[in-house]
């Protein structure tokens, strides 16, 4: 009788068919964005507003270009996000001081508000998905996709979830 592949586990000879894992993958990250989208609209924000605010805190002003890297959001996903984070008074641009056609992005005052209330939020959410999913697991599950990113040559999540804090940074 032969075995089923699907009791096999990795370390014990089984080698994942990579289709069966990019489907795995995209499924799980279809519904842990599903869930963080349902956390987020309590504060009216949306998962690339929260990256996009926490971006722009952490490179302090970039342009445009810059914020694409930094967030690996496609160019037109990017100025729709920015576009509404200015709607919202949470983010405005301004032509550099050297070059006025380079712009850049700034959050303000009301966006940092927001983004304090929004790590609140995301916080909580993670909490119940650690203790869903153990927080053994939940750590081992980040250690894998990062260490997969930086493998396959991407960057990973390029932060320390042990050093966060739920406040300013």
């Amino acid at each position: 009788m032969a075995e089923d592949s699907h009791s096999a586990r990795p370390g014990q000879g089984f080698a994942a068919p990579l289709a069966e894992l990019v489907w795995t993958l995209s499924d799980l990250e279809r519904r842990l964005s599903l869930g963080l989208t349902v956390a987020l609209s309590e504060e009216g924000a949306t998962p690339d507003q929260w990256r996009i605010l926490e971006t722009l805190e952490r490179l302090d002003s970039p342009t445009m270009g810059e914020l694409a890297e930094a967030s690996g959001m496609a160019n037109a996903s990017l100025s729709r996000t920015v576009d509404a984070l200015e709607d919202a008074a949470c983010a405005f641009r301004l032509p550099t001081a050297t070059d006025r056609r380079r712009i850049t992005v700034h959050v303000s005052d009301r966006g940092r508000h927001k983004l304090v209330r929004i790590r609140g939020i995301v916080a909580a959410w993670e909490r119940t998905l650690q203790q869903r999913l153990g927080s053994d697991a939940a750590t081992a599950l980040l250690e894998a996709a990062n260490f997969t990113a930086r493998a396959l040559g991407g960057k990973g999540a390029d932060f320390d979830p042990q050093s966060r804090t739920d406040g300013p940074r």
